[in-house]
């Protein structure tokens, strides 16, 4: 006799994430199962090149991986991106030859030739040469003086 485990992803603004978790402005998806948060999802706004969303994170603790909740957080990522009519983004998230990179590529994310960029929901009209040079002008979001003010 198998249990079914209890799972759900709870979204969080990045004013409830600052206020509930002392921490930078994100918003964040957390992975919970039978009650323990096992992983999570971590994205950041920027309004330049053009508005757009970073993945900064995901992540599934080792001992739960091979269990589809990474690809679970993924989809709540990408309705996040769709709902919100922007793309998204990943920084030097993804190793070259890492069994990852079929998961992302087999959902939509389109690798950004010579940056170890990928783009997923890109806005037809816009030249992914805008993105040219974006992994360096990466900021923290501590760093930046807006990052009060989050969409």
């Amino acid at each position: 006799m198998s249990l079914e485990r209890q799972k759900k992803i709870v979204y969080k603004t990045p004013a409830q994430t600052m206020e509930e978790e002392d921490r930078s402005p994100q918003h964040t998806f957390d992975l919970i199962v039978d009650g323990e948060k096992i992983g999570g999802a971590e994205v950041d706004y920027f309004s330049k090149p053009i508005p757009l969303y970073q993945l900064t994170d995901l992540y599934v603790d080792f001992e739960q991986k091979g269990n589809t909740y990474a690809s679970q957080l993924m989809e709540q990522v990408e309705a996040f991106l769709r709902e919100k009519k922007k793309p998204g983004v990943l920084v030097e998230a993804i190793i070259e030859g890492d069994k990852a990179v079929g998961m992302y590529e087999r959902r939509g994310w389109q690798k950004v030739s010579s940056e170890n960029l990928y783009v997923f929901n890109w806005p037809e009209d816009v030249p992914l040469t805008v993105l040219t040079g974006y992994p360096f002008r990466y900021t923290d979001l501590t760093e930046r003086p807006s990052h009060r003010q989050m969409p």
